[in-house]
């Protein structure tokens, strides 16, 4: 799970029409207080459109079902 962001961003490299998408890919599991994967940024150092895309992906996770992992004890 932690690797996603690193993998989308490889996935999409070589697109020049989505480098700056490419970069809120990657960013978007950074935490303002630095907590966050996969390089620790923190604050402004996170792109704006990251920052903006995980408050989205947040509001996503508390309002639609996803589903349970095989194997959980849910």
């Amino acid at each position: 799970m932690r690797r996603h962001p690193d993998l989308g961003h490889k996935m999409l490299a070589g697109i020049h029409f989505l480098e700056k998408p490419r970069e809120i890919v990657l960013s978007h599991q950074e935490h303002y207080d630095g907590t966050g994967y996969p390089r620790e940024l923190r604050g402004e150092q996170i792109p704006l459109g990251a920052r903006v895309f995980a408050v989205a992906d947040t509001f996503d996770a508390m309002t639609s079902k996803r589903p349970v992992p095989t194997g959980s004890f849910l």
